[in-house]
């Protein structure tokens, strides 16, 4: 790893579960900086519907991890997995200088012009909780804003991979999703030193 990020992870409506945990200790062994909040205040659910009907129940969610978004440097890369990857990305379409965003198990069409932040997806071949015209959509406008946009698709069906200890759980797509997300924020440091190099 030759460029190490500050990285915002943001858990899925199931909370701060043991797999986000480790997902977080995987990008530090990387050599990256994480900080992986409990948005949820100690709520965790193995019931996808609990955890949904509990997202539901605390809109004000959101505005509580903006405040942790604002806290943090401006350049400090957006991920989450699921509806955590669906506040990085409204979090990333206000921060321009974002270094990057990851999207695992999560991705939605671009409200308005897109603000030259990278883009990287993760997310099953099947997903009952993605629509590919979606991510087809966010490509487009990520890519003409100038931003690169990757969307990694794992074969089969399911939805949170990441998550070990859940029902669609699966080791080597997770590997190589930390793979690919940490070689996608190295090339992103390259392209934002680029971007403010003196007389450019």
């Amino acid at each position: 790893m030759t460029g190490m990020a500050r990285i915002l992870l943001l858990h899925s409506a199931l909370g701060l579960r043991p797999a986000v945990l480790d997902f977080a200790t995987r990008l530090v062994d990387l050599g990256h900086e994480v900080d992986a909040p409990d948005y949820y205040e100690g709520h965790v659910f193995d019931d996808e519907a609990l955890g949904i009907a509990h997202r539901d129940a605390h809109p004000e969610y959101f505005e509580h991890v903006r405040g942790l978004a604002d806290d943090l440097p401006p350049d400090t890369v957006l991920a989450g997995f699921s509806l955590g990857a669906w506040f990085a990305q409204r979090l990333a379409a206000k921060r321009p200088r974002a270094r990057a965003v990851i999207l695992l198990h999560s991705a939605a069409p671009a409200r308005g012009a897109w603000p030259g932040v990278p883009v990287q997806v993760h997310r099953h071949a099947v997903d009952p909780w993605i629509a590919p015209s979606d991510v087809i959509a966010l490509g487009s406008a990520v890519t003409a804003s100038g931003a690169p946009f990757e969307d990694h698709v794992t074969p089969g069906s399911g939805h949170l991979f990441t998550d070990l200890d859940g029902p669609d759980a699966d080791q080597a797509a997770t590997s190589a999703a930390l793979d690919r997300i940490d070689d996608f924020l190295t090339a992103a440091t390259g392209l934002r030193a680029l971007a403010v190099r003196p007389g450019h």
